[in-house]
C-alpha cells in the first residue's frame, strides 16, 4: 500500500494514458465492423450510377469491393456472437448442479 502511494505521482499519469488508450481502441473497434458506413456507401455508389456519374466498370468494382467487406463484417459479427455463446455456455455448465433426492426407503 506505502508502495503505491510513494509511486502515485509516476502510476496516475500511465494509468490514465492507458484509459485512453483502451477506449479509442474500443471506438475504434466498433466502427471498424460497423456494417452502417458500408451500406451507406453502397447506396451512395448505386445512386451515382443510376444518375450517370459514374461508368459501369468502376461501379462493378466499387460494388464488389464494398459487397465484400459487408460480409466480412457480418462472418465476424456471426463469429463474435457465437464466442460469447460459447463462453455463456461455459459459465452457465460451471455453474449448473444435478441434485438427486433419494427416498428414505432406499437409504
Amino acid at each position: 500500500m506505502l508502495l503505491r502511494l510513494l509511486t502515485l505521482p509516476l502510476s496516475a499519469p500511465t494509468s490514465g494514458i492507458r484509459y485512453c488508450l483502451e477506449k479509442v481502441a474500443e471506438v475504434a473497434e466498433r466502427e471498424m465492423w460497423d456494417e452502417e458506413p458500408v451500406r451507406e456507401q453502397l447506396m451512395l455508389v448505386n445512386q451515382a450510377y443510376e444518375e450517370g456519374r459514374m461508368p459501369e466498370p468502376e461501379f462493378r468494382e466499387r460494388e464488389s469491393e464494398l459487397l465484400t467487406r459487408l460480409r466480412e463484417i457480418r462472418e465476424h459479427a456471426k463469429a463474435r456472437a457465437r464466442e460469447e455463446a460459447d463462453e455463456a455456455g461455459a459459465a452457465v455448465e460451471e455453474r449448473r448442479r444435478v441434485v438427486i433426492d433419494v427416498p428414505r426407503e432406499i437409504e
